[in-house]
């Protein structure tokens, strides 16, 4: 299937048939009558627009999931814990990952084919496509688009999470919540615009059904499309997303997901790659056109469903079972321009193929309860997670399209091509991985307990030819455990230090080159060792962690054996900081000095040098000012700053360190009687021009090919909610 034949299927159409979908989801079951207590889902705090009228809505966050060990207090956790509500993404006008990660002092998005379809990642390790990533705790891909709409939060855990989710990449885990269904009726209409001729409408029903409210709903619909900031660019957004909750008792209730998802981006800056010898210029202004390919870009189709059971024995014990499946299709055709000189000269290509397909399937299986021996108090838990991941890619090679040369400071505008070659699949590779989890957390009394917990993991990879045969193969198992000593000085104060060890995949060897040829390594095994200090005082959230992170690499040594002999050692420092300072100003932000290195490299020239793309400091604050004067107005200015970045593994060239300044308003109002709150954002007021990623071509210092990718420049986005 080409990028051009994903176009045109599903838009309007998914849209359209989403109340026909829902129809047969809320018909009324026999069950409906009965009385219906508590139920055991959790629903959004406060989904009206009035308390999106305060200054720093949503900056504070009570509780956070921890995956298998379920949802405990953000204090009482032994992380580092960031969490983006929905509040603040419709406050800020954020409409993807991407625009709400700048807001977290130690996390990046690592681009590769742009920026909506880069690996999210923390504390300057390169993630996982699925590993350390998550809806509702199931495992999804994280290299494809995801509508903040969709959401009711973001949670983002800056630690080694392997214990709790299984084998992964130190990035730390991203984990987005599903909306859930509301117990007051919610019909709420955004309409938005922005830069170029950007429209925007989204749908957000909610409530319940029944005499007894026994069967819950949540619909999102969204249409976007227009020209981007850059001339002759287009993007679009199509989002259908359900959510049902089916209460069976007042113990036991039934959570249904199901979305469709459709982005469309072209047009848009490509990325600029390079090889180690090459000097990385300054950055250009990504809104000139020439960057960019009219039609080329990219075409991403998400299709996700879930079904999650949950049953309460008692106030002590619970289990939820559940299942997902994800089907993600990427097109691919964004312009590759490939520096060949230091003062930027260019040239251009676009590879067309047949767009690739993931199939994730992932599953979770948990109990938790608590009980007591003597003085002592455990919340245990023993569950299983794990998910299969295949990879579908085109049958025939990619096409090539290149483009007379340019320089970096006078593009070329190029047109673009037939880019559909139509064609077919075949499966790739076929990843599987499963994991046992045991945990305990153990309180001693109120200032005193240690959580341990371990995971037992199984995991399996097989890679395929054209033919179907199998290529090279991968079978471990082992044990990732992590253990934390947490202590109380005052009831909101958590101190604490932790351990955590965790596998993840070994590399296979090169099928060519080397005297082990297509050799499975063994696991790796990443560290991390952590403290750290959370307080609660008053109106505001602090926190501050110190770490030591460390990750194997393999790569061919001189004795031409492919094998794990190197590491990434990251050393670093997070201060971060939320909620209302005094009356009426509220923050949300922190800072993070990092030291990355490379160590026991197979070049002498990339020893100890910093990791490519991760800068020493990086730093966010957002503040938000209630203007008491005039009530319902509300101020808010953002200010990011990316320290410099080592752009190759000698550290010979740097991406300049960056600021951006973003500036907005809202205002609460009455609009035919009903409340509307309206929003205005400049971001990158100052029209600041950078690299906003940069990524090596490998991890092991081998000092090969790299990537940069432009930032955003200056961008007007308003929109105004109302509920009818």
């Amino acid at each position: 299937m080409s990028r051009l034949s994903l176009r045109g299927r599903l838009r309007r159409p998914a849209v359209l048939a989403l109340p026909a979908l829902l129809a047969a989801f809320l018909l009324k079951p026999a069950w409906a009558d009965e009385t219906v207590l508590a139920p055991v889902t959790v629903t959004a705090s406060d989904d009206s627009l009035e308390a999106t009228g305060e200054a720093g809505a949503g900056f504070r966050a009570d509780k956070v999931q921890l995956g298998p060990l379920g949802e405990r207090k953000v204090l009482d956790t032994p992380y580092s814990v960031s969490v983006v509500s929905s509040v603040m993404i419709d406050n800020s006008l954020s409409s993807s990952l991407v625009d709400i990660l700048k807001y977290l002092p130690s996390a990046q998005m690592e681009a590769r084919g742009g920026l909506d379809v880069g690996r999210p990642q923390t504390r300057g390790f390169q993630s996982d496509v699925v590993a350390n990533n998550h809806i509702d705790g199931f495992n999804v891909a994280g290299t494809t688009a995801y509508p903040m709409e969709l959401f009711e939060r973001v949670e983002v855990i800056a630690s080694l999470t392997g214990a709790l989710y299984g084998p992964a990449s130190p990035a730390g885990n991203f984990n987005f919540v599903s909306k859930r269904p509301t117990d007051v009726p919610l019909r709420r209409i955004t309409l938005g615009y922005g830069s170029g001729d950007l429209a925007k409408v989204h749908a957000d029903f909610g409530g319940r059904i029944g005499e007894t409210g026994a069967i819950g709903y949540r619909v999102n619909l969204l249409h976007e499309e227009g020209e981007g900031y850059v001339r002759h660019s287009e993007q679009r957004r199509d989002l259908a997303g359900l959510a049902v909750d089916l209460q069976f008792s007042p113990d036991t209730v039934l959570e249904l997901n199901a979305s469709h998802y459709e982005f469309e981006k072209m047009g848009y800056p490509g990325g600029f790659a390079y090889t180690a010898d090459r000097q990385l210029p300054d950055a250009p202004d990504p809104a000139r056109a020439g960057f960019g390919i009219a039609d080329a870009g990219l075409d991403l189709r998400t299709d996700g469903g879930s079904a999650l059971l949950k049953h309460r024995f008692n106030d002590d014990w619970r289990i939820s079972l559940g299942v997902s499946r994800q089907i993600v299709d990427r097109g691919f055709t964004y312009p590759t321009h490939t520096l060949t000189s230091d003062s930027g000269n260019y040239t251009t290509a676009v590879g067309v193929s047949t767009a690739g397909r993931f199939t994730i399937n992932s599953n979770q299986l948990t109990a938790n309860g608590k009980v007591r021996t003597g003085s002592v108090g455990h919340e245990l838990v023993l569950g299983t997670i794990g998910y299969t991941w295949d990879v579908f890619s085109a049958r025939a090679a990619s096409t090539p399209y290149n483009y007379a040369g340019a320089n970096i400071h006078d593009p070329l505008v190029h047109q673009g091509a037939d880019w559909s070659t139509g064609g077919s699949r075949y499966h790739a590779s076929s990843t599987w991985q499963q994991s046992v989890i045991i945990g305990d957390t153990m309180t001693f009394n109120e200032r005193w307990s240690l959580l341990a917990v371990a995971s037992y993991s199984w995991l399996h990879s097989r890679i395929y030819n054209l033919a179907g045969r199998t290529t090279s193969a991968y079978d471990d198992e082992d044990v990732s455990p992590t253990v934390a000593l947490m202590y109380k000085p005052r009831p909101d104060m958590t101190t604490y230090v932790a351990y955590a060890d965790s596998l993840q995949p070994g590399d296979i060897a090169p099928t060519s080159g080397v005297s082990n040829p297509g050799e499975a390594l063994a696991p790796y095994r990443s560290q991390q060792v952590e403290a750290g200090f959370k307080w609660r005082a008053g109106g505001m959230d602090t926190a501050v962690a110190l770490f030591r992170s460390e990750r194997p690499f393999a790569y061919t040594g001189a004795d031409n054996v492919f094998k794990e002999q190197g590491l990434q050692v990251n050393h670093g420092l997070e201060l971060t900081a939320s909620g209302e300072l005094v009356d009426g100003l509220a923050l949300y932000g922190g800072v993070t000095f990092l030291d990355p290195q490379l160590r026991d490299t197979s070049l002498a020239a990339t020893e100890d040098k910093r990791v490519v793309g991760v800068p020493k400091v990086q730093a966010n604050l957002l503040a938000e000012y209630r203007v008491a004067a005039l009530p319902g107005l509300v101020l808010s200015g953002n200010i990011h700053h990316t320290g410099k970045r080592a752009a190759n593994d000698t550290n010979s060239t740097w991406a300049d360190a960056y600021i951006t300044l973003d500036l907005g308003a809202r205002y609460t109002s009455k609009l035919m009687g009903k409340t509307a709150v309206w929003r205005l954002a400049v971001n990158n007021v100052t029209d600041e021009r950078y690299w906003a990623s940069i990524f090596p071509g490998s991890i092991n210092g081998t000092n090969s090919r790299a990537s940069a990718f432009l930032g955003s420049p200056r961008e007007v986005r308003a929109s105004v909610s109302f509920d009818l």
